[in-house]
């Protein structure tokens, strides 16, 4: 009674407003970050579809992926997000083959710069979130850069030719062997910051034997390409990755 005293009635609705305030704000960002992670895994498959020359089952996890990503845009409510969303989800519908069955290099371009696009309006408002929390943040991060690496292999394996042609075509600048480098060196970090945290290490330990059983053949692309088994690994790490950063970040 005595903080209802002090507070009055002004005082709590005025606390209240905050509190909801803050409500919104922390859901707010957590559809962000679920549309940044969606944004590269419709990455992913969408290459995955290619490299595997139209697989039905691969289309229908993209559809799925892209039925979940329009829900998140829809309920965001943001004109310009929701322009940057229909155009690549326009990209991705779109099929990465020629009359000739031969994959459209620009297509594929297409779909990573119009990926930029979008991540680029969330990705800004989500770093915010991190200030207070380097190593989650690198968590997050890390999960993403999983993803970019897995996307780029999938889009240079996908090119007739072993990856010569479409590996230096456009203006991406993913560089598999300078982001698996980056990962590696990550991940190192986060074993040592979290090695504390016994159920954060493990998933972090988990991801790390995932990823140490296809870093050489990431890096051995151009001789033995193997986009299955890339496929399915980056999957486990990713979902390592995240379940680490949800414990992290709460």
């Amino acid at each position: 009674m005595t903080i209802l005293r002090r507070m009055g009635w002004l005082g709590l609705f005025a606390l209240g407003s905050l509190l909801t305030s803050l409500a919104a704000s922390a859901a707010s960002i957590k559809d962000d970050q679920a549309m940044e992670e969606q944004a590269y895994m419709l990455t992913t498959h969408y290459f995955m579809y290619t490299v595997t020359e139209r697989s039905p089952d691969q289309l229908d996890k993209l559809n799925k992926l892209i039925d979940s990503m329009q829900g998140l845009v829809s309920s965001d409510n943001n004109p310009t997000l929701t322009a940057a969303w229909t155009d690549y989800r326009a990209a991705l519908q779109m099929d990465p083959y020629d009359q000739q069955d031969m994959v459209i290099e620009d297509k594929l371009l297409d779909v990573l710069d119009k990926r930029r696009k979008l991540v680029n309006i969330l990705h800004a408002d989500i770093g915010t979130q991190h200030l207070g929390n380097v190593d989650a943040g690198l968590l997050f991060e890390q999960s993403l850069l999983m993803e970019r690496l897995t996307s780029e292999y999938l889009r240079r394996a996908s090119d007739p030719m072993g990856g010569v042609v479409v590996a230096n075509t456009g203006s991406n600048q993913d560089d598999p062997q300078q982001m698996a480098l980056q990962f590696t060196s990550n991940m190192n970090k986060l074993l040592k910051d979290f090695s504390g945290q016994k159920a954060i290490y493990a998933d972090l330990v988990a991801a790390d034997r995932f990823w140490n059983f296809i870093r050489g053949r990431m890096l051995d692309f151009n001789t033995n390409s193997v986009p299955y088994v890339i496929s399915i690994f980056n999957d486990k790490i990713t979902s390592r990755l995240q379940d680490a950063y949800h414990l992290a970040a709460h």
